[in-house]
């Protein structure tokens, strides 16, 4: 049997195609008889495919993309704002501080600073912190510095708030802007980074604690010996420790003496100065320069880190005094009440006596020497105005010192000299009740001629101009009270012996001409008279020390004019048998005291002790103070 084949359909098909064979025909097969011859069939192309639909411009598919992604972000922002994101951001930490935006250096600055967590999280390991400028005191210590305040304020939950209330004293010169850089560090749950909020505060310091005045001559004789006297006083309510000033001296200006000598250089050292405490530095010297070359003086007060510093650590006012240098001749010296460094203040209505005095620095004589000095200022009382070797013109209030009342100045020798006097007096009462900030200025000119190096005739002059300050009155009426007042007093009236009877005292300070800072007023009580604690107005700064027995008021700026400033408090008096028929003393002697803000002067005084001999109460009788 032959063999199987086992290959496939189409190998053997491709055996049969391709495999050679001998002598082979092609047959045509026959065609059946009906059957029609057909043509062959021709190539003919694919149908073309169906044309594609337009699609829509690119300008179209963008304006539906970014309405979509309008659309979307909508729906997003509407759902943060209806339900609230749960973003975690220091934008969501807010700090507020509640202080005051001016101060006076020196002053205790109290500031109240709030935290809020606005994030839906809480936040732990808080750290708030404040750092203030060099020079800052602790408030509780004014002998510590205080320069960085640093608190935790504890987790605060999501919505929460932390307060914490930081208090210090600032020093700084007046007008300084400070801004207090405040940062608050936190962290948030599942994160160990720290994240910082951070906030500032700004506010000014509107007085200096030491202020300076230059009493000074406005020119000076080139070669000839001058004074300068700085007065530097404390206007701080606490003492001020390790203060000192810096003087900055003009080109051509030699020291020849000071008084007290500076520590370094030409810094001088002012120790401890206490609240309304004046200390004056005295320099004596010689300045050269051209004819009416101007020079200035400055001045500059402040504290050092400690007592062995040689610069100031901190500085608080800056002044200066200008002079001209002139080519001497006919040199002249004011002194009004024996002082001639000019850093001297008025007194209401008191009189103030002036002495010129005059001598010729040059070597040849000076012939028709006239001096003048002319008074004007809102302080001055004209009809108060008198010389006695001089011709006042009261047309223009000017005092004239020539050869017809001094002979001698119809020709003045080389060294030779001479004076003149006169006196002057300010307004008081009524005539000075509407005066803010009086002054009373001098202007004194100097004139005459003299021969130059070629003999010939020359006219020479000077100018000298003093401007004085007039101080204020601080004036404190003190008075005890039984049937008026804001208290009930009780007790029997007259007084009993072993019997309490309390009055109310009543402090009143009014002021004339100029605003008054720091105002305080101080009494002590008798050993058998007790502070009962009720004050009025509730809000007045009145402290009573039982180791002292002082009261004390705190009244702080008193301002000039009609307005005054009025406090009471109580007191108990528990007389004894041995006060029988007398009026005991119910409050000792009151002094009280403040800072003239315009002059820089401490103005002061005191008032009589208080009995229970009140006739001023208007249901007052006679026998009604005596201890029965």
């Amino acid at each position: 049997m032959p063999a199987a084949d086992n290959r496939s359909p189409l190998e053997r098909m491709q055996e049969r195609l391709y495999a050679p064979k001998k002598n082979a025909s092609f047959e045509v097969p026959a065609l059946a008889a009906d059957a029609q011859p057909q043509e062959p069939e021709r190539w003919q192309a694919p149908p073309p495919p169906p044309p594609k639909k337009p699609g829509l411009p690119r300008s179209v598919l963008f304006l539906i993309g970014a309405g979509t992604f309008f659309a979307i972000a909508l729906i997003v922002a509407g759902g943060l704002i209806i339900f609230g994101g749960r973003t975690v951001s220091t934008e969501n930490v807010a700090i507020g501080v509640r202080g005051p935006t001016t101060i006076g250096s020196g002053d205790t600055v109290e500031l109240l600073i709030t935290v809020e967590n606005e994030n839906p999280v809480p936040l732990s390991g808080t750290t708030l912190s404040v750092d203030f400028p060099e020079g800052t005191r602790s408030a509780d210590d004014k002998a510590d510095m205080f320069s960085h305040y640093s608190d935790t304020l504890g987790d605060l939950p999501a919505g929460g708030k932390g307060e914490r209330t930081v208090r210090a004293v600032l020093f700084g010169s007046e007008g300084q802007k400070v801004i207090l850089p405040i940062r608050f560090e936190y962290r948030t749950p599942g994160s160990n980074s720290a994240f910082i909020k951070e906030e500032t505060y700004e506010f000014t310091i509107t007085t200096s604690p030491l202020s300076v005045s230059i009493g000074a001559l406005s020119a000076v004789s080139a070669g000839q010996p001058f004074s300068i006297a700085v007065a530097v006083r404390s206007n701080a309510a606490t003492p001020l420790m390790n203060a000192a000033l810096l003087a900055e001296y003009p080109p051509g200006f030699v020291v020849t003496e000071s008084v007290p000598a500076p520590v370094s250089g030409s810094l001088f050292d002012l120790g401890t100065v206490a609240p309304g405490e004046e200390k004056v530095v005295r320099i004596t010297g010689r300045i050269s320069g051209e004819d009416r070359d101007t020079r200035v003086f400055r001045f500059t007060t402040g504290t050092r880190a400690s007592a062995d510093a040689t610069t100031l650590a901190v500085s608080y006012t800056t002044a200066q005094a200008s002079v001209v240098v002139e080519k001497p001749f006919l040199a002249p010296t004011l002194s009004l009440n024996r002082d001639t460094t000019g850093n001297i203040t008025l007194s209401p209505g008191l009189p103030v006596d002036g002495v010129l005095s005059w001598v010729n620095t040059l070597t040849t004589p000076i012939q028709d020497a006239e001096i003048r000095i002319k008074l004007s200022g809102n302080a001055l009382d004209p009809e108060s105005i008198t010389t006695a070797n001089g011709f006042y013109r009261s047309s223009d209030s000017t005092i004239t010192f020539a050869s017809e009342t001094i002979p001698a100045l119809a020709q003045v020798g080389p060294g030779q000299t001479g004076n003149g006097s006169f006196r002057f007096a300010t307004k008081s009462g009524a005539g000075a009740a509407a005066l803010r900030n009086p002054t009373v200025e001098l202007i004194i000119s100097v004139a005459g001629r003299r021969l130059n190096e070629r003999n010939v005739p020359m006219n020479v002059s000077s100018t000298i101009t003093r401007t004085l300050k007039m101080e204020t009155e601080l004036s404190l009426e003190s008075s005890a009270l039984r049937t008026k007042g804001p208290f009930t007093n009780t007790g029997p009236w007259p007084p009993k012996a072993d019997s309490e009877t309390t009055y109310t005292v009543q402090w009143t300070l009014a002021n004339s001409v100029n605003s008054v800072g720091g105002a305080t007023v101080t009494a002590t009580l008798p050993s058998y008279v007790k502070y009962t604690g009720q004050i009025s107005p509730s809000g007045s700064n009145i402290t009573y020390n039982d180791t002292s027995r002082t009261v004390t008021w705190n009244a702080g700026d008193v301002p000039p004019g009609t307005a005054s400033k009025t406090a009471y408090f109580q007191v108990s008096l528990l007389p004894s048998a041995s006060q029988r028929a007398t009026s005991p003393v119910i409050v000792n002697p009151t002094s009280y005291s403040g800072t003239d803000r315009f002059t820089g002067n401490k103005v002061m005084g005191a008032t009589s002790a208080l009995t229970t001999h009140i006739d001023n109460d208007p249901a007052w009788n006679p026998g009604a103070g005596q201890v029965q």
